[in-house]
């Protein structure tokens, strides 16, 4: 019985929400139910509720709605009458929004901050007093790759121009990509993991050092498409990384410091202004203190 009827209200309550609370109307008669000195509205089940919801769903959605708002607050009623120490708790939620409070301050503070670039030369600087902090756990390289149907027409053009270093053979095989090419991608220009570019490409590599030692191109058919790798250099597993390579690293480890530089210069600030300003009172013989190395 209880359920039909809480469904029945549920559905004739979520009905009406919207034209009463989104709105914006507020009135005594926004009350639904109240535990204790708590009180649930229609505004806030109207909140809470997703949009697009059908009328059936609406219905469900505020009786679930309605139905844990009323046992959080018997539950927490009950906690509260039964928990010994609640002064504690109340020092920690207190801690806690001191902490959030300045979290907060300090985050829109490094905001304001954030659209200042790290400086390259300093990049670079760090890099090269730093090498030896960039090595690389697996191979990377520069090159070519290609995926064509072998349906597809002048193949053997097409295996020429992937080869060639002149700038027009690359112009050739873009646009040839346009109409006959799965995949195509060119990478002369920035160093690739390898793990990245032959993970689609059916072929048994083996180990990818070796592999890059004794290739510089690839020419693999199968399943009906050719594949096609050209590589112009790459860099084995332990090497150092190229500095491009290692450049995003080096950025977040220099925003990371500059971020603990900011924090500290921040509280150094704050706490040299207060104590000139007299905020900070001494409330004890501080130079006999700091003396004994001890407050007694």
């Amino acid at each position: 019985m209880y359920k039909v009827s809480t469904t029945l209200f549920a559905a004739i309550l979520s009905a009406c929400l919207f034209t009463a609370c989104r709105s914006g109307l507020r009135s005594d008669e926004d009350s639904l139910v109240q535990v204790g000195d708590a009180t649930l509205s229609r505004h806030e089940v109207a909140e809470a509720m997703p949009e697009g919801l059908s009328p059936a769903d609406s219905a469900e959605f505020v009786e679930h709605y309605m139905h844990r708002w009323i046992t959080d607050e018997l539950l927490y009623e009950v906690a509260r009458r039964n928990v010994p120490d609640l002064e504690r708790i109340d020092e920690l939620v207190e801690r806690y929004r001191r902490d959030l409070v300045i979290f907060e301050y300090r985050k829109r503070l490094l905001s304001e901050r954030a659209g200042k670039e790290i400086d390259e030369q300093k990049m670079l600087d760090y890099y090269e007093q730093n090498s030896n902090m960039f090595r690389l756990r697996e191979a990377i390289l520069k090159g070519l790759y290609l995926k064509v149907p072998e349906s597809a027409p002048n193949i053997g053009q097409l295996k020429k121009w992937y080869c060639s270093p002149k700038s027009d053979g690359v112009e050739k095989i873009e646009k040839y990509a346009l109409k006959n090419v799965v995949i195509y991608d060119y990478f002369y220009d920035r160093w690739v993991p390898f793990e990245e570019i032959v993970s689609n490409i059916p072929y048994e590599f083996g180990d990818p050092e070796t592999f890059l030692k004794t290739h510089r191109k690839l020419e693999f058919n199968k399943n009906g498409y050719w594949y096609l790798l050209n590589i112009t250099e790459y860099k084995a597993p332990g090497e150092v990384m190229p500095y491009d390579f290692a450049k995003t690293q080096i950025q977040e480890i220099l925003a990371n410091s500059n971020r603990l530089d900011f924090n500290r210069e921040l509280e150094e600030n704050l706490y040299n202004d207060a104590e000139k300003s007299g905020e900070i009172k001494w409330l004890y013989p501080r130079e006999q203190s700091l003396q004994n190395d001890s407050i007694k």
